[in-house]
């Protein structure tokens, strides 16, 4: 594997985990604020917490990240595994023609 390929997934896991972050933050976002009750529970603090929706941000965007970078990684395995499927099948396909 070269230089830029590895580089090329680090970015794409990073992106991924990246956009992950943000959309875990907008739920996160969303959640707190129609139930910030639940958030009061969660934190190990407990209910001295002064921004339920601030603490749902935070677990909403941690999540995404792990979810987001681990979504992008099974994803470029995928395309990994279809590419060496395809070189694999190429040279029977071109003797049954």
């Amino acid at each position: 594997m070269s230089f830029e390929s590895a580089l090329r997934l680090v970015v794409c896991v990073t992106l991924g985990s990246m956009a992950g972050m943000a959309m875990g933050g907008v739920f996160g976002a969303a959640a707190g604020r129609l139930s910030p009750g639940l958030f009061v529970g969660l934190m190990p603090f407990g209910p001295e917490i002064e921004n339920p929706v601030g603490a749902a941000v935070v677990l909403g965007a941690a999540g995404g990240v792990c979810c987001g970078g681990a979504l992008a990684a099974f994803a470029l395995v995928l395309v990994r595994i279809d590419e060496w499927l395809k070189t694999r099948s190429s040279p029977r396909q071109a003797d049954a023609g």
